[in-house]
């Protein structure tokens, strides 16, 4: 699967400093907010300066529909339809994409510490999160797309080497 990340992975790795912290923004995990509170930026080989790097992770159902949503919303599509190209693999974007794979693009530029958070420690950053502001259709979501950020958030919570993390969960991409 990994293949078919190129786009994003090939993208530039943006690292954000908030006051004293650093937080990795992940779309549809706060990003547009995160980016807005930021007053430092650490792009690709700088991103190897931090000493330690904060990851937010959302529930990976809730994430793959609303970020499914904002995909189709940004490219005026059908959702019903684009779930259909999305399931045979013929659509992919980074706002669906699994947080393992963001992770990943992370791993190219970082190899320290990075402590997973839940979603709602987006307060502990910024104020600026507003929650459910805009409607989404609810459809399914599709298991391959979420289940290694099942196991993923396995870890939250805890602060580990990001290699340690990519290590134990790259085999479970498909």
């Amino acid at each position: 699967m990994i293949k078919h990340w190129q786009k994003l992975l090939n993208t530039d790795c943006v690292v954000l400093g908030i006051k004293e912290r650093t937080v990795y923004p992940i779309f549809k995990v706060g990003s547009s907010s995160l980016t807005k509170a930021s007053d430092k930026e650490y792009i690709n080989q700088n991103i190897s300066k931090c000493t330690h790097i904060d990851v937010l992770l959302r529930d990976p159902e809730d994430r793959f529909v609303s970020g499914l949503n904002e995909y189709c919303q940004l490219n005026n599509l059908d959702i019903h339809k684009t779930l259909e190209s999305v399931r045979r693999g013929e659509v992919i974007d980074r706002h669906f994409a699994p947080q393992f794979v963001w992770l990943l693009h992370l791993y190219k530029y970082y190899k320290g510490n990075v402590t997973l958070r839940p979603f709602s420690d987006i307060k502990q950053f910024t104020d600026l999160h507003k929650w459910g502001n805009k409607e989404k259709i609810d459809v399914p979501h599709l298991q391959s797309f979420v289940e290694i950020d099942q196991k993923l958030m396995a870890h939250l919570k805890k602060t580990l080497p990001i290699g340690t993390i990519i290590n134990e969960l790259i085999d479970v991409l498909p």
